[in-house]
């Protein structure tokens, strides 16, 4: 007697790694969203916890602190407890956390919940690609980040023009305890929903690790030079980003195009339209041309010259703004082969701890350059206010805004020390005793 599935079992089982792998993406989209809000909200925030741009930037990159420490962790503990868990967790602490945030009058208890935030987002990358790997082949892998990446850019536009508006007709704080309750809502619809793997575990997933296995790769990891120069340029590269739509864009493009917030946000939303748009294109190319760095290569040129554009070119009209904000994006996420010459210098088995490690760099960037902006404008401001904010003028804007493209020459001087990988793993022959160059 033959067991025979029926059409709508098959259909379930066909489109149940989409969704559970689709949820893992939703928190992204939703860390994303939350990550950037602070740059819709900048002047309210001033106002309410009485700070300076310095202190609004140590503020918003207290974020990245704690998102940049739990990279490492967080890999470990997912592989120890599974994706499903943690990321339960994890969206509540976001949710929770984003709520005390909106709650507070202090600006020390606002810290803290930013922090936890940034605590709770680190595991969004890891444990949607954890999914990832164990419910879809490993063919798949790249297509699903980049489609992965093109859904938390998404979360970044969210964060921008949209959130903008809400801003406006409900207040920041009320705004927030929105988010907060649809974070909740996706921690219980993951909980109902989400499973670590299918119940038949695919044989790619049959890997024994030990405490011992662990520290040996970790130690590997901080001897591999060329790991450490893709990490460094992924870093530099990636960090322009979210510094300037994630907070200082808006305000920055309010004083030299004389236009409203909302009008701003929409202009750096392009940013992440580029990213949306080209993500998943520029490993297509990367993967039919058969090299990595040309790619990073377009990335680091485009970015440096379309950043200098809007930040120190005198634009009269929005539609060269526009045109160079979607540029900058575009560019920017030609970086992402970065991300696949990571994979490549590792053994399979330790592709997870290169690839948290690279986006620990990334992040350890943000944080340090986000607070450094508000420094040098609190150091350039005038002694202008306006309803208890300070103003600060053009030049300062640009003069601290400097950061960005000299990060991203930086990232360009890097690059001809970086191997080139061919889309080709380095690693060769069965897996016994990995070399530094194959860790």
């Amino acid at each position: 007697m033959t067991n025979k599935k029926s059409p709508a079992a098959t259909k379930m089982n066909t489109l149940l790694p989409w969704i559970v792998w689709g949820l893992g993406c939703l928190f992204f989209f939703y860390e994303n969203l939350i990550q950037v809000s602070p740059s819709v909200m900048s002047n309210e925030l001033m106002h309410d916890f009485s700070v300076t741009s310095h202190t609004l930037g140590i503020l918003s990159g207290i974020y990245f602190y704690s998102y940049a420490a739990m990279q490492l962790p967080g890999g470990i503990l997912i592989d120890y407890f599974g994706p499903k868990r943690l990321l339960i967790i994890a969206v509540s602490i976001c949710a929770l956390s984003t709520i005390a945030f909106a709650m507070t009058d202090s600006f020390y208890m606002a810290c803290a919940a930013r922090l936890m935030i940034g605590f709770g987002s680190a595991f969004a990358v890891v444990g949607t690609l954890k999914l990832a790997s164990n419910w879809f082949s490993p063919e798949r892998f790249a297509f699903l980040t980049g489609l992965m990446v093109t859904v938390g850019m998404l979360g970044s536009i969210g964060g921008e023009a949209p959130l903008s508006l809400m801003v406006d007709h409900f207040g920041w704080r009320e705004s927030l305890v929105i988010l907060g309750a649809v974070g909740i809502l996706l921690a219980l619809v993951i909980y109902i929903v989400s499973s670590d793997m299918p119940y038949v575990k695919p044989k790619h997933l049959i890997v024994h690790h030990t405490e011992k296995r662990v520290l040996h790769n970790l130690s590997l990891l901080m001897r591999n030079k060329q790991l450490w120069f893709v990490a460094l340029y992924g870093g530099l590269m990636y960090m322009a980003t979210p510094v300037f739509c994630g907070l200082w864009g808006v305000p920055f493009l309010m004083v030299k195009m004389s236009m409203s917030k909302t009008m701003a946000a929409n202009a750096i939303s392009l940013v992440f339209v580029g990213w949306v748009i080209a993500s998943p294109l520029w490993g297509i190319f990367s993967n039919r041309i058969g090299r990595r760095k040309i790619p990073m290569y377009i990335s680091s040129i485009g970015c440096l010259i379309s950043s200098i554009v809007f930040i120190y070119v005198p634009l009269e009209h929005y539609f060269p703004l526009q045109l160079s904000l979607l540029a900058f994006g575009i560019f920017s996420a030609a970086f992402l082969p970065a991300f696949s010459v990571v994979s490549e210098l590792c053994n399979r088995r330790y592709v997870a701890t290169g690839l948290s490690f690279m986006n620990m760099m990334n992040m350890v960037g943000i944080a340090i350059v986000q607070p450094a902006i508000g420094f040098l404008l609190d150091k350039a401001w005038k002694g202008q206010t306006a309803l208890g904010i300070r103003i600060y003028s053009l030049s300062a804007y640009q003069e601290s805004l400097m950061i960005l493209p000299l990060a991203i020459l930086a990232a360009l001087i890097i690059l001809p020390f970086i191997r080139e990988t061919y889309c080709i793993s380095v690693y060769e022959g069965p897996v016994k005793k990995p070399s530094k160059k194959s860790i």
